[in-house]
């Protein structure tokens, strides 16, 4: 790919909600390109011309306290090529629409004229908030998701994914988790200035351009402020009791309803049928059992409730999108490790 003639314009979006590290990181990260990945010909063409934007100019502390400084408002910016909104905090997790009706509307008109628009973690409740992706599939932090589906319920959140791309033209780009900005400023990189400047940024940097899901990070909290009392008190026993041998027929006796009733009202109440919520329930314990113990993935399977070592791998990667063994390899506590490598 040619890179551009003109740098790509990239207004990076911070709120009183933002959070520094991710808006630094996503400015310095794209002013670093032109030097990490000059062209070989020594010329000066530089790919990104980058600026923080916000609803007023000037300095003040974001979320966590970090400075931020806002070179422009949104106000005075009436052409751009990409907009990012980076991750966000807000109290109890809890979205409030109409908050930012100057930068909504803002998001909207740079939309109107050809910008990509993209948001990291929490910042796809904001641009949910302008309707454009409204029947589109988007991702955005695993703990947001009870929030993103109670205020946008016309979007197809997939909480699973680590970056989704939607859109007519793919203007769309939106990342998952915390540290997924990574993702997307090499997915934005590659776009506008080629996968090789995004591969050599991506070196240089050590971000870690493999990791195409979030399933392994996502831990299992279902809901249980549905107002179903029977349901909630089979619940409580399920985790309370840790009955994790527990099968179908033993949650409806507990429920002292019929089993078409009760498979009906629990999957309204918790959103998983019976069965899913008994894997899903396993799979969360495995997953702590290989995070701090040595135990054997066999021994793992048993006492998580399965009779099977093959049927448990098999749910285990269909619901975290790794095998056991990788996740152990991935996630285990490093005192967990060192025991390992002192044991005879």
């Amino acid at each position: 790919m040619t890179p551009p003639s003109a740098p790509c314009r990239v207004s990076l979006l911070a709120l009183p909600e933002s959070t520094g590290t991710p808006v630094h990181g996503l400015y310095e990260t794209l002013v670093l390109v032109d030097a990490v990945a000059a062209s070989p010909d020594g010329g000066s063409t530089r790919l990104f011309d980058v600026e923080i934007v916000g609803p007023e100019r000037g300095v003040f502390p974001s979320a966590c306290g970090l400075p931020l400084e806002v070179h422009r408002a949104v106000r005075e910016v009436e052409e751009t090529d990409a907009v990012i909104m980076a991750s966000m905090l807000f109290n109890r997790q809890e979205w409030e629409t109409g908050r930012h009706p100057e930068t909504v509307a803002w998001l909207r008109r740079m939309h109107a004229g050809g910008a990509d628009l993209c948001s990291a973690c929490a910042g796809a409740l904001l641009l949910a908030e302008t309707g454009l992706i409204d029947g589109l599939s988007t991702t955005t932090h695993w703990a947001f998701e009870p929030t993103f589906r109670r205020n946008f319920p016309h979007i197809d959140l997939r909480v699973d994914e680590l970056l989704v791309v939607s859109g007519s033209r793919g203007e769309f780009l939106m990342s998952g988790a915390a540290s997924s900005w990574q993702d997307l400023v090499l997915h934005l990189i590659a776009r506008h200035a080629g996968p090789t400047a995004a591969q050599a940024i991506g070196k240089f940097l050590l971000y870690h351009w493999d990791t195409r899901t979030q399933a392994p990070f996502v831990p299992f909290d279902p809901p249980t402020d549905h107002g179903d009392a029977t349901v909630r008190e089979v619940q409580r026993w399920l985790h309370e009791d840790e009955a994790l041998d527990a099968s179908v027929d033993a949650l409806c006796r507990r429920s002292g309803l019929s089993r078409p009733t009760f498979n009906r009202r629990f999957k309204r109440a918790t959103g998983y049928t019976p069965q899913a919520y008994l894997q899903r329930l396993r799979v969360e314990a495995a997953k702590q059992l290989l995070e701090r113990t040595d135990a054997s993935v066999d021994d793992v399977c048993v006492r998580v409730g399965y009779d099977e070592a093959a049927a448990f791998r098999r749910v285990f990667k269909r619901i975290t999108s790794l095998t056991p063994a990788a996740y152990r390899r991935k996630f285990q506590l490093p005192s967990s490790r060192a025991s390992m490598r002192s044991s005879p």
